[in-house]
Formats: C-alpha cells, sequence, structure tokens
C-alpha cells in the first residue's frame, strides 16, 4: 500500500497515545521517521516506551509544532488548555527568529474527553509574520475519542471538526486515524456518550470477555482456550451487527431455541442484572466525563 506523506506528532506519550502510535506504525504506511512524540523527561517510562517503536522522541513540543502536519494532544484533560496556552509563544518566537515549521496550519487533536472545542480555539489562535506581513488566525481543531484497540487497528474513534476545520482541513487527521480506527463524525455534544461507548465500552466488553472464559474455566475448559472462544464469540457477535446489519435482539432471538441452553442463560443473566447494570455504567461514564471538565474554566464567558 502506498505510504503517506503526512507527519504526526504526539504531546503525551501515555497509553493513549502508545496504542494510536502501535495500530499506526502495524500498517508501514507512515514512515517511523515522521513520527514525533514528546514527554517532559527524557526519563519518562512513557517516553522510553515510545523510543521502543522506533518513532522520533522528544522533551520539545516546539520540536512537535515545527515537524507535524497532524498535532496529537494527548495529555490528561486538566493539562491540555495549559499545553495549548503555550502555541501563541511559540509561534510569536519562530516567527521572530524567522524558523518555518513544516506546516503553518497543522490540525490540532485533542484525544481529550471533557475539553471543549470552544475551550481549545480559544488557546489556538496565533499570530505569524510571512514576507513582512503579520497573518493571524485560528489553527484547524477536532476533538477525537479514540480507544486502546487502535493498538491492534481495531479502535473507534469518534470525533468532532471544530468552527475552523473544514473538511480538507480533516483529510490528514482521517488518513492517519482510519489506518487503525473506524473513525464517525458526531456532533461535539454526543462525544462524551461515545467515550462511554468505545472507550469505557471496551471495559465492560473485557469484563463480559472474562468472565464468559472464567465461566468457561468452570465447567472444565483449559484458561487459554476458554480464553480464546470467549474472545472469538464477542467479535462474532460485533461482525453479525456491523457486517450483517442485524440487530442485536435479532442476533439473540436467532441465538435462542425454545426451552433451549442459551434462553435458560439468559433467564441467569436477567436475573443477576447483567442489563441494568451495563446500562447505569455507561451513564456513569457519561457523568464522570462531565466531573472532570476543568473546574477553573466552566464560568468563563
Amino acid at each position: 500500500m502506498p505510504k503517506l506523506h503526512y507527519h504526526v506528532g504526539f504531546i503525551g506519550s501515555g497509553n493513549m497515545a502508545r496504542a494510536l502510535v502501535e495500530g499506526i506504525t502495524a500498517t508501514g504506511q507512515v514512515p517511523l521517521s515522521n513520527i514525533t512524540a514528546s514527554a517532559t523527561s527524557e526519563d519518562s517510562e512513557n517516553l522510553k516506551k515510545m523510543k521502543a517503536f522506533g518513532v522520533n522522541t522528544t522533551t520539545s513540543n516546539r520540536d512537535i509544532i515545527l515537524t507535524a502536519d497532524v498535532i496529537v494532544v494527548a495529555v490528561k484533560p486538566q493539562q491540555v488548555l495549559d499545553v495549548l496556552g503555550q502555541f501563541e509563544a511559540m509561534y510569536a518566537e519562530m516567527s521572530k527568529s524567522h524558523v518555518t515549521p513544516r506546516n503553518l496550519r497543522p490540525v490540532i487533536v485533542s484525544v481529550a474527553s471533557s475539553v471543549s472545542i470552544s475551550e481549545i480555539e480559544k488557546k489556538t489562535e496565533v499570530a505569524w509574520n510571512i514576507s513582512g506581513s503579520p497573518v493571524q488566525g485560528h489553527l484547524p481543531v477536532i476533538r477525537s475519542l479514540p480507544n486502546v484497540a487502535a493498538s491492534v487497528r481495531a479502535g473507534v474513534s469518534a470525533y468532532s471538526r471544530g468552527h475552523y476545520c473544514n473538511e480538507s482541513d480533516a483529510v490528514p487527521f482521517l488518513s492517519v486515524f482510519t489506518l487503525c480506527s473506524h473513525c464517525e463524525e458526531v456532533a461535539e455534544e454526543y462525544l462524551d456518550t461515545f467515550k462511554a461507548f468505545s472507550g469505557s465500552g471496551i471495559a465492560f466488553m473485557s469484563v463480559i470477555l472474562e468472565a464468559m472464559a472464567d465461566g468457561g474455566v468452570l465447567v472444565g475448559l483449559p484458561r487459554a482456550m476458554s480464553q480464546k472462544i470467549a474472545a472469538y464469540t464477542m467479535i462474532s457477535a460485533g461482525k453479525v451487527v456491523t457486517e450483517g446489519g442485524k440487530h442485536p435482539s435479532l442476533v439473540r432471538e436467532m441465538s435462542c431455541s425454545p426451552g433451549g441452553t442459551s434462553i435458560h442463560g439468559l433467564e441467569v443473566l436477567e436475573q443477576g442484572g447483567l442489563r441494568a447494570s451495563l446500562m447505569g455504567a455507561i451513564k456513569r461514564s457519561i457523568e464522570r466525563a462531565q466531573e472532570l471538565r476543568p473546574q477553573h474554566h466552566n464560568n468563563q464567558p
């Protein structure tokens, strides 16, 4: 497959950033030399793990701005606005020093929950000097909420474009992120809901998968075999819905014959409150995402 020419920078090298890098690099379509990741210290364990992928690493976010077409801001939600607050000064310093970035208008991709596009856009208006003429404008912004399954190119990423990001601005982001995730554009108001499904949801599904595997062990299957069967069973159910176009309730009905094994097992699940527990877990995850919104920005006009 043809290689992409885009350069990608990661500000932050934690779990989500590494999952994206692992999935993107696995395709071979983005050269390792085109990816740079930053952290606050060379001694950071996260940065050492990034180095193991073979990508460039740095402790300077200025290096990311200089080299990237897509800048992924992958720090904790509480740190996002402080990090982006450095951009204006860095652009001014580079302009004064006559240093030209690879891309004057890189797309900024925030993968943090709870920090809104409008808050991000307040921090991404920059000024530049071209041939002696000052230019000022907003960098294009995208909020994206991928999940860790991106590491195996099976991620799900909901995203919303900002006010200054048109369809062509989003092309570099989509070209890179679709290498490792299914990308679904949604209105920003639905992003926290998608986070509960695709981000937290993968944790919920992992608990179900683990419980199924334990059930297999309980009835005598070797653990490795039971875990693999449970995982493929979950994949099978998902594919019948995504590729077969069938509603989950229909898949359930297709699997349950009168008086058979599946309907008796489902009775136990209903008695245990599985359905209500999952619905409650998603609701609580959304509430927590709202609680994590930086409080000192809530009262801004």
